[in-house]
């Protein structure tokens, strides 16, 4: 069986990816579409608007064949790291070709990125993953290539390609950009008649009813969040657990946690001492050095106490979560049960809780515990089973 490859976040799922999945099967003739999306948290650092299995559930409903978790430590990161994490997951789940969209599909991604991967390696500051990483990898792709990399989905793409130039995997994966049609990848307005930006939709829910973003939704999502978000934003629930945290605290195991390096331990002691909401904290906080979604991740980091080594660890013990699959897709998982290379999780375990997954149940049990309404937390790692859908 033939499969293709998407990676996704489905926060939420919209037309848009709809058509990124009809175009997927239809561009590569796949049996079986396997896709790897972010749990319950996403590469900004940010709660998604809805848990893991809702957004799988609408997935499976929606065409995915066999769909697994990316986990915490490759899904909370910059592009370069999700990109690699993503990549290695699909790889090892036997996908032949990865699909995405791009402002510009035209592009020959793998071959920019065979032509800039020499350049990168022997670029040093790459070696720290801080703000400065952004612009001059750009500079570094630029000058190694002469095409400059700007649009969003341009720039995650090529990330892609590089993750397979720098896994060893070129002539085993192949990858195949299709337009971003319509709706920017930021656009915060809504525009069109049927297809809207993740972004934009996000937006429009902090002020509108769900009834009127259904014609951007598949009916499966729409339910989901016919009552908005499942947990509050960071300025609301997380801010006060993030402060007390923080206060209580020393200075010296603050330094421990991941990309709080460079005197972001002592900075976020300092303002945290002086404020006390969350409008006033962020202002503080911000820095030219660093995107918001780099420091925001870093927030993340600190209210889950991840330290460097428990993240550079993680990335040592790969695993496949698997959070559902079609009838198709059991076809598929049963086709290459002796070949895959990574294990396959279908249940947690109690071993899990310190071990390969901790990461992973730390991120549920703290989704949990924000969840709403208040008091009905609902159950994200443990007796859960992968999901069914009979469609194919």
């Amino acid at each position: 069986m033939k499969a293709v490859g998407l990676i996704t976040e489905y926060n939420p799922l919209h037309n848009g990816h709809l058509y990124h999945l009809q175009q997927a099967k239809a561009l590569t003739g796949a049996d079986v579409v396997v896709t790897v999306m972010s749990g319950n948290f996403v590469q900004r650092g940010e709660p998604a608007l809805v848990d893991k299995w809702r957004r799988a559930q609408a997935a499976l409903n929606n065409g995915v064949d066999v769909l697994f978790e990316l986990p915490f430590y490759y899904a909370v990161q910059p592009a370069h790291i999700f990109a690699r994490g993503a990549i290695r997951l699909l790889a090892a789940a036997g996908v032949e070709t990865i699909v995405f969209g791009a402002e510009h599909a035209d592009l020959d991604f793998l071959g920019l990125a065979e032509q800039a991967s020499k350049a990168l390696q022997q670029a040093s500051h790459f070696s720290d993953f801080n703000e400065t990483y952004a612009t001059s990898f750009n500079q570094t792709i630029l000058a190694a290539t002469g095409v400059r990399i700007e649009g969003p989905n341009d720039m995650l793409g090529f990330a892609y390609a590089m993750a397979i130039v720098e896994l060893d995997l070129v002539g085993r994966i192949n990858v195949q950009p299709i337009q971003r049609i319509r709706a920017d990848y930021h656009s915060l307005t809504i525009t069109d008649q049927t297809i809207a930006s993740a972004s934009a939709i996000r937006e429009a829910l902090q002020s509108k009813a769900i009834v009127e973003l259904t014609d951007y939704l598949p009916a499966s999502m729409g339910a989901g969040l016919v009552n908005g978000m499942q947990v509050q934003p960071w300025g609301l629930g997380w801010f006060e657990f993030l402060r007390y945290k923080v206060l209580t605290t020393p200075v010296e195991e603050l330094a421990k946690i991941y990309q709080l390096n460079d005197g972001l331990a002592y900075r976020i002691k300092k303002i945290m001492t002086v404020t006390i909401d969350w409008a006033t904290f962020k202002d503080a906080f911000k820095s030219k050095r660093y995107t918001w979604s780099r420091l925001q991740r870093t927030l993340l980091y600190v209210l889950m106490n991840v330290s460097d080594i428990e993240m550079r660890e993680a990335w040592d013990e790969p695993y496949l979560r698997l959070l559902g699959t079609s009838a198709n897709g059991r076809m598929y998982l049963k086709a290459i049960r002796d070949t895959v290379e990574l294990p396959i999780i279908h249940r947690v375990a109690k071993a899990d809780v310190t071990g390969r997954m901790q990461l992973d149940v730390r991120a549920g049990r703290l989704y949990q515990q924000l969840s709403e309404p208040a008091g009905q937390e609902i159950m994200q790692d443990f007796k859960r089973q992968p999901l069914f859908s009979e469609g194919d």
